[in-house]
């Protein structure tokens, strides 16, 4: 097969990592071709296992480059391109930068995070990403923390709607609002002179240059409350970035949102396999050294000043979610994640952009590594059979470069971005042992990565055939949108952008799962070749050997036609043991049938029962929906009885209270008319010389009162409990009576 073509700059370059095998007892399935010369390896050779039922094909794939066991960090970090590609987002002199992409494939745990970002001794393409644009980027850094004019310039630059913060306020936001103020009392005061605001020792503290300490006496409470760390913390080389000479403002200030926070005992980190607890940042002294970068060169363009702007996020179940938002102290952040749009905005019509982030603008590289652990510690990660951290989304660390003219009047800003993915690894369920949400996830996690094989081996064939009749499905998923779209010029942009440069490291396990790696390596390699065709089945070579003419050997045999008794011996024997081993094959696959069979038939009454047990349930339900309906029912008609006893109750007291009233008017009027009448009588024998005629009208009007209180009194006494009762007290007592003898429900009320 020929070396493969150079990809062009709107391609992968793909690249291959062998992972060192940590098992003995698997067999190791990849073979590394030996290059020709001097040149490094390009091909590899996938033999199927002995024991493969299905007879595969060996197959040969190539790379652009195959990394051997035995290659490190900074070999990968060289070799790649990433050198060249940071000096493309820095831009050349006069000249916008250049977008930039890594991002690792490969099954779960071969080591994708491993290339990325390092462990406890070494570390990531990313922490020396980080490490060699702050070297060269440092004299030429705006003043964010400074000046008043570069932050909002920043801000207004942004085109993807984010909220833009400085780093020294976002640590203080995560770690110093959410723990430091709100868990105890605020720190001692310190009694010092007030020259400078850099010289408190506080545990944690980063290691100042001697020249900035005052030469003055200062005493100080926490020093007194607090030991020193001196012991605890690792000796940083002199080359290092975090020992630079720093604005003192910015490190006090960058200094007490750690030392407040930092455990004097604690030695974790985010590559720790246990989880981190969120009140303290780990140290950075703690963090790996190694490898360096000091003796890698740049081109940097002079004449500008550059900003650093850090955001993550991750693409968990197919949606986007910022790394950076959620705070410390909510138990809940991560269920309760809003979900971000990757869409066009206002000030970017033409190109997509993840809406919303949180981006963080560093001045250094402490500030940096700060950041990219914060959001690290918000991420999915579980355990699964195949991997005990094994990653559950898709994560993307983004640092976006701002560049723009240094004049008297700045120019406007322009911005690339250097974006590092940390793809989540495929898993087989069967394998990985996972169930309930982390098997949803995986499921999510395969879907993805199939859309991306599928984008990855059409843009291949594109590529290869020089057609473009085939277009490349990379708006299936938001994994491909994010990886592809920045490849694909609009053809409506009148702006002309360099199409953004893109690596691809597969990370492999030699003796790890062949059908997995297999798989990964078929949609990710440049190119392919089967090196063997497929063994014919059994049947067609007896079949074969049953139709076609027995060989011939000598003259003689040719002149006949007739074979010899070697010969045929030979034949027959060859033919009885490959139809033994079709027997044999048979026998496995009747007995891998019968398995299955048995499998489906569980599974059948497995989902018999789980229906039987649904219908149940619902029966269930529907009967305690009736009976709470019911009790509901009952409970509301007896409600209504007793209402309508007290309203009937309290009308009858009503009434009573107004005869009551109207029994005493009447009395007080009986009682007026008889005493008015004895008065009208001593009147008359006084003034009825005088007024005869006024007497005469009043003895008839006491004569009409008398025949009605008779008329009254003689009705009175008609009644059979021959008692005196008023009218209004007779028909209170037949009502009683009524009400207690009939027995009569809510309905004769009425």
């Amino acid at each position: 097969m020929d070396p493969p073509s150079r990809p062009s700059a709107s391609l992968f370059d793909v690249y291959l990592r062998l992972r060192p095998s940590n098992t003995a007892e698997h067999e190791r399935f990849l073979q590394v071709e030996a290059p020709s010369g001097s040149n490094a390896p390009t091909h590899i050779t996938v033999q199927p296992p002995a024991n493969d039922p299905r007879k595969r094909a060996i197959e040969k794939f190539a790379f652009t480059r195959v990394f051997e066991e035995d290659a490190g960090q900074l070999d990968l970090f060289r070799e790649t391109g990433a050198v060249q590609m940071v000096e493309g987002v820095l831009g050349a002199r006069g000249r916008e930068g250049r977008d930039a992409l890594i991002a690792t494939l490969g099954v779960t745990g071969s080591g994708k995070s491993h290339t990325i970002l390092g462990d406890k001794a070494q570390r990531g393409l990313t922490q020396l990403t980080l490490d060699l644009l702050f070297q060269h980027t440092a004299p030429h850094l705006a003043p964010v923390d400074t000046s008043a004019a570069v932050f909002p310039s920043l801000c207004a630059a942004d085109v993807s709607e984010a909220q833009l913060m400085p780093a020294a306020h976002f640590l203080d936001n995560i770690y110093d609002e959410t723990h430091g103020r709100a868990s105890r009392a605020a720190t001692p005061a310190i009694v010092r002179d007030s020259a400078f605001h850099t010289t408190t020792k506080l545990p944690g503290a980063f290691p100042m240059p001697e020249e900035l300490v005052p030469a003055k006496k200062t005493t100080q409470v926490f020093d007194r409350l607090y030991p020193s760390l001196s012991k605890y913390q690792l000796q940083q080389p002199a080359t290092s970035p975090s020992t630079a000479l720093r604005s003192p403002s910015r490190f006090a200030h960058l200094t007490r949102s750690i030392a407040k926070l930092t455990s004097p005992f604690q030695d974790t980190s985010f590559l720790s396999t246990a989880q981190t607890s969120r009140k303290y940042v780990p140290r950075l002294s703690a963090l790996p050294q190694y490898p360096s970068v000091d003796d890698i060169e740049l081109e940097v363009d002079t004449t500008c000043e550059y900003a650093i702007v850090v955001s993550m996020y991750e693409v968990y179940n197919d949606k986007i979610h910022d790394l950076l938002t959620a705070s410390a102290g909510a138990m809940k952040a991560l269920q309760k994640r809003r979900a971000l749009l990757y869409q066009k905005t206002e000030l970017s019509p033409v190109r997509k952009v993840v809406a919303g982030l949180r981006k963080v603008v560093c001045s250094d590289l402490d500030e940096a590594l700060l950041v990219l652990e914060t959001g690290l510690q918000e991420r999915r990660v579980a355990g699964t059979g195949s991997n005990a951290t094994s990653s559950r989304s898709h994560g993307f660390f983004c640092i976006e470069v701002k560049k723009r003219h240094r004049a008297s009047i700045p120019g406007p800003w322009s911005s690339s971005t250097f974006t590092i993915v940390d793809l989540a690894g495929s898993e087989r369920a069967r394998t990985a042992k996972t169930t309930g949400t982390h098997l949803a996830e995986a499921g999510k996690i395969n879907g993805s990565l199939m859309y991306l094989g599928q984008c990855m081996e059409l843009q291949s064939e594109l590529h290869r055939t020089a057609t473009s009749a085939i277009a490349v499905p990379y708006r299936n998923c938001k994994l491909t949108k994010l990886l592809f779209t920045n490849f694909f010029a609009p053809s409506t942009s009148t702006v002309r952008r360099q199409p953004q440069k893109a690596v691809m490291i597969v990370t492999a396990d030699p003796g790890g799962d062949f059908y997995a790696t297999g798989q990964i390596l078929r949609y990710s390699a440049l190119a392919k070749n089967i090196v063997a065709p497929r063994v014919p089945s059994t049947t067609s070579t007896i079949l074969a050997g049953s139709n076609a003419p027995p060989p011939r050997t000598g003259a003689n045999s040719a002149a006949s036609g007739r074979t010899s008794p070697s010969t045929s011996s030979a034949t027959t024997a060859a033919l009885q043991d490959e139809l033994a081993t079709a027997l044999a094959a048979i026998a496995s696959l009747r007995q891998d049938l019968e398995i299955t069979a048995l499998e489906l038939q569980h599974e059948r009454l497995r989902r018999e029962e789980a229906e039987e047990n649904w219908q149940a349930a619902v029966l269930h339900a529907e009967e305690v929906e009736a009976e709470v309906r019911e009790e509901v029912w009952a409970e509301m008609e007896a409600r209504l009885v007793l209402e309508q006893r007290r309203w009937r109750a309290a009308r009858d007291a009503e009434v009573e209270a107004g005869e009551a009233v109207l029994d005493a008017k009447i009395s007080v009027l009986v009682r007026g008319l008889e005493k008015g009448g004895e008065a009208d009588k001593e009147n008359v024998e006084i003034f009825q010389d005088d007024e005869g005629e006024r007497v005469r009208e009043l003895e008839d009007e006491v004569g009409m009162l008398k025949g009605r209180l008779r008329e009254t009194e003689e009705a009175g006494s008609r009644s059979p409990s021959k008692e005196m009762r008023s009218p209004s007290k007779k028909m209170r007592v037949l009502k009683s009576r009524r009400w207690d003898g009939s027995g009569m429900g809510v309905e004769e009320g009425w």
